[in-house]
């Protein structure tokens, strides 16, 4: 939680200064990767929909209740959604959001806030995305504080799930990797992103430690999206496919409402 408030510290710093420098990832030819910045976020204060390059988010809804499903939803047994939502609507620490791009794409996502690890676990469902995510990152119930979000990124399609533990990626963000995966063969690690680019356009840590937004990497280990959370918000991608890309911006977009779900609509 220190290093958590001295990187906010350092991002109004920065903001007063009215220089915000762009996030070094630890692939390097994604220095210089254009960024998409994001609309309809001030800082830490985000409105209800946010937008950068072609997607933009519809549909945000706080106040969904059990059976408020959302249209082409595939049905989960034993669902941790429909487990976890009442109690965190009411705490606003859950928000659903559509995202859409210019080639009509249309995605359902689902975030939750705070959650305890073993509220998601289901069972020993070895089925579960949950679980799978749970056994690669080898996560014990310990966790307190995890970033859950699910994303279906089409009518029908199956579920892409991510999860984060907010405490790790902020205490050991040089080792820290959280997931958004559909099986143990379909992932990518999502890993904290503890360094600025200098005005001599070189890699520097962050002087209080902690973390300023995330990196996606595939199975490969390369480096495909990104995301900075300081001030407005920036987009980085790398050279992937549409569908991809597509998946990849719903996995920011939530990654950049996070930090307002408990400010209320």
């Amino acid at each position: 939680m220190q290093k958590l408030i001295y990187s906010f510290l350092l991002i109004i710093i920065l903001q007063a200064c009215n220089s915000v420098p762009r996030i070094a990832v630890s692939d390097s030819s994604m220095h210089t990767a254009e960024g998409l910045t994001v609309k309809g976020r001030n800082g830490f204060f985000i409105k209800q929909k946010l937008s950068f390059g072609e997607y933009k988010t519809i549909a945000v809804n706080r106040s969904w209740t059990k059976g408020s499903s959302w249209g082409f939803s595939v049905p989960v047994p034993n669902d941790w959604v429909e487990r976890l939502n009442i109690d965190f609507v009411r705490r606003k620490q859950t928000v659903r959001f559509s995202l859409v791009d210019d080639a009509g794409h249309r995605s359902e996502v689902t975030a939750f806030s705070k959650v305890r690890w073993h509220d998601l676990s289901i069972g020993n469902n070895p089925n579960s995305i949950v679980n799978i995510i749970g056994d690669i990152m080898q996560i014990g119930d310990g966790g307190v504080n995890t970033y859950a979000v699910r994303i279906i990124p089409s009518k029908n399609a199956e579920p892409w799930e991510m999860l984060i533990d907010n405490n790790a990626a902020q205490r050991n963000a040089k080792t820290y990797t959280g997931l958004l995966a559909k099986s143990k063969t379909e992932y990518y690690v999502v890993a904290p992103v503890y360094q600025l680019i200098n005005k001599q356009g070189k890699a520097v840590n962050l002087p209080f430690g902690g973390s300023v937004g995330f990196e996606f990497r595939n199975e490969q280990g390369q480096t495909v999206a990104a995301v900075s959370l300081m001030e407005k918000g920036t987009v980085y991608f790398g050279t992937v496919s549409k569908e991809e890309k597509f998946l990849l911006a719903n996995a920011a977009a939530a990654l950049l409402l996070q930090q307002n779900l408990n400010e209320g609509s």
